[in-house]
């Protein structure tokens, strides 16, 4: 009886021991900054602060929603910072929105999908509650050019305008490696997610 269970913890023990030694790897990867905005919906291109963010450190960067850092000395709580960054090799086009002290953390997260499928843009519209809309479809695929597995669009009056005055809502039409897929919505001030992965993916060797 005791030989019994003098085995079954040297079993548990040699168990534990290849379980703690078991790591999962970080996906080793780039970052790099594609656009930055910042400002009120109405600032337009004027918003476009690209020029104005630097990452000294290199990334992970860190990119802080203050107006001085963009020569802007006007306060406004209204006012919004949108960054929108690459990662490789996921090949991802993501963003973020923030509103004033609060900061973007420019990283690469996530895996690449088990199965990478390219997003292309056939659509989009932009635009509020009274019915107008807009074609953005340009302005989408700038975003998210160059066919990335996974795109982040902010829904942001400066990047598109401002057909209206009401809350606006941005609808992306799309396909992952040439087939439909459901359009996505995003409401304004909010990041629409483009993504191809299905369930099916589960099963797809790795």
């Amino acid at each position: 009886m005791k030989l019994g269970r003098l085995f079954l913890l040297a079993a548990l023990c040699v168990s534990a021991v290849a379980a703690c030694s078991y790591t999962i790897r970080p996906v080793q990867s780039t970052a790099q900054i594609k656009k930055a905005y910042w400002g009120l919906p109405q600032a337009g291109p004027a918003a476009d602060v690209t020029s104005l963010v630097t990452c000294p450190g290199g990334y992970p960067c860190d990119v802080l929603a203050n107006g001085p850092t963009f020569n802007d000395t006007r306060a406004n709580l209204d006012k919004k910072l949108t960054v929108i960054w690459t990662c490789q090799p996921q090949n991802f086009v993501l963003a973020e929105v923030v509103p004033p002290t609060f900061k973007v953390h420019m990283a690469c997260v996530g895996e690449s999908p088990v199965k990478p499928r390219r997003i292309d843009i056939i659509d989009a519209t932009w635009g509020g509650p009274d019915g107008r809309q807009i074609d953005v479809t340009q302005l989408v695929r700038d975003i998210c050019s160059g066919g990335p597995t996974r795109c982040q669009v902010p829904a942001m009056a400066y990047i598109f305008g401002m057909p209206d005055r009401g809350t606006k809502s941005l609808r992306i039409r799309y396909t992952c490696d040439g087939e439909r897929t459901p359009a996505r919505m995003a409401t304004e001030n909010s990041v629409a997610d483009l993504r191809c992965e299905r369930i099916s993916d589960l099963s797809y060797p790795s």
